[in-house]
């Protein structure tokens, strides 16, 4: 899948959802005249009916982002553990969902929630995001490369394992100074501290080891000019790995990303 597909999927399932929030809006109403529903039905229906328009601007967006995107994008079928700028995107799904293309607008690889069950869609994500998980990151090619799960409550608290079910890192996060700044450790499978979090928001940070070597970076609100032909939204996050970066360094930067953003379902 490239860029284009990924506008016109994301166009196909708000445009869906924005039909079936208001049907259910449309058959409260139905119920509620027939005197099969009782209670204030303004109060019932208006979040379904909120639900359905925001879904349908999204719709309209991503069909404008569709057109406006050149068709035929071009691309070697880079790795996803091979690519230096890696540009992320949600896909709209119950759970998180995120997608990551190379710079010639081609998917690599993603990140998805291996319980995709249909209820899901109908939990608010004031619930969802206190219920426990299980993350899978897979190539482009749908192998997976690596597995991530996290226990329940507010608070991160993430194991990383590889494709074999070995355990290479654990990210947990600090409660006492989570509502202030996104603290915690990255520590290895022997519980050594390895990578510290220090973020004081999600929008652009560093992940250094302990001793100061730099390993990754993320940033919100820089794309290249000539990037912005294909990718319309310029607030798009771009994950970057610094040169040498090994293969466990890459996974459990990952893994902290699905950590950090598990609440987000587009």
């Amino acid at each position: 899948m490239d860029i284009q597909r990924y506008y016109e999927k994301s166009a196909k399932i708000s445009y869906y959802a924005a039909m079936i929030s208001l049907l259910i809006a449309i058959l409260f109403l139905v119920f509620h005249f027939v005197g099969g529903m009782a209670g204030n039905i303004i109060w019932l229906t208006l979040p379904f009916i909120i639900l359905s328009l925001n879904y349908y601007i999204r719709f309209r967006l991503y069909e404008k982002h569709m057109k406006d995107t050149p068709v035929n994008v071009q691309s070697q079928r880079t790795q996803l553990l091979d690519s230096e700028h890696l540009l992320i995107t949600f896909l709209p799904a119950p759970t998180l969902r995120m997608q990551f293309f190379n710079k010639d607008g081609a998917v690599v690889g993603e990140i998805r929630d291996q319980d995709m069950s249909w209820y899901k869609w109908l939990l608010p994500n004031a619930v969802s995001m206190f219920m426990p998980k299980r993350y899978g990151l897979y190539d482009c090619f749908g192998n997976q490369l690596a597995e991530f799960q996290t226990g329940a409550g507010l608070w991160s608290n993430m194991i990383v394992r590889d494709h074999e079910g070995n355990k290479i890192g654990r990210y947990k996060e600090n409660g006492k100074r989570a509502f202030v700044k996104t603290t915690g450790m990255i520590s290895k499978p022997d519980g050594t501290d390895w990578i510290p979090i220090k973020i004081g928001g999600l929008s652009s940070f560093q992940l250094d080891e302990m001793n100061g070597k730099k390993l990754a970076s993320f940033q919100t609100g820089w794309m290249p000019r000539e990037w912005g032909k294909l990718f319309k939204n310029p607030n798009m996050p771009i994950l970057t790995f610094h040169e040498k970066t090994d293969l466990e360094v890459k996974l459990v930067t990952f893994g902290f990303l699905s950590a950090i953003f598990h609440h987000v379902s587009n």
